[in-house]
């Protein structure tokens, strides 16, 4: 364990935070984590398709301080940075159904089940995730999930046309993020990927 590295991670979270005092207070205590990308499939008279997701972590912090109806808590870019929006006594807006009671984390990937979740992404939201479970004692690793696990909608009619309807939104963190290791690697407390 180099618990150095964690105190670090923590402080340059605490550090590079954007508050974003949009979120409302909570009213239960954390006890689960959710994983997103923020990638995604997006769909066009039932053509569905991926947008390549570029910029650091403080780049979309900063994007999501300022959109309406949306937060996260934190992002955590390729190259291993993590950046702060919403502080965690605040409910973001990002799993319905699962707000009150969770982190939100965003991965800058494109959520395509094809781009790869660097070594360095990894083993910063690794620490991260440690970080949160030692400020929030009740998150289990069972009560980790994945956006696709809490969000089985489909793509409505008006705004995607009918033939989108049969197809899924959120399929987040996607198929290229390794959910199994990831958990092992919570469970086992390392800090480090691989």
């Amino acid at each position: 364990m180099r618990l150095p590295s964690v105190l670090l991670t923590v402080a340059l979270i605490a550090t590079t935070a954007l508050a974003n005092p949009s979120g409302p207070p909570r009213r239960r205590a954390v006890d689960a984590i959710v994983i997103h990308s923020l990638g995604g499939p997006d769909c066009l008279n039932g053509t569905v398709f991926h947008k390549e997701i570029t910029g650091t972590a403080a780049q979309w912090a900063t994007f999501f301080t300022k959109l309406p109806g949306v937060s996260i808590h934190y992002v955590v870019d390729r190259a291993g940075a993590i950046a702060a929006s919403l502080p965690e006594d605040q409910v973001a807006s990002h799993a319905i159904g699962w707000n009150q009671r969770s982190i939100a984390i965003e991965l800058v990937n494109n959520g395509d089940g094809k781009d790869p979740f660097p070594d360095a992404q990894m083993t910063a939201l690794l620490r991260l995730v440690r970080a949160i479970r030692e400020r929030h004692p009740a998150v289990r690793v069972e009560n980790f999930r994945r956006h696709s696990d809490v969000d089985s909608s489909t793509f409505s009619a008006r705004r995607h046309g009918v033939a989108c309807t049969r197809f899924r939104r959120k399929l987040d963190p996607g198929d290229a993020f390794d959910w199994e290791r990831f958990l092992a690697a919570v469970r086992a407390g390392r800090t480090t990927w691989p």
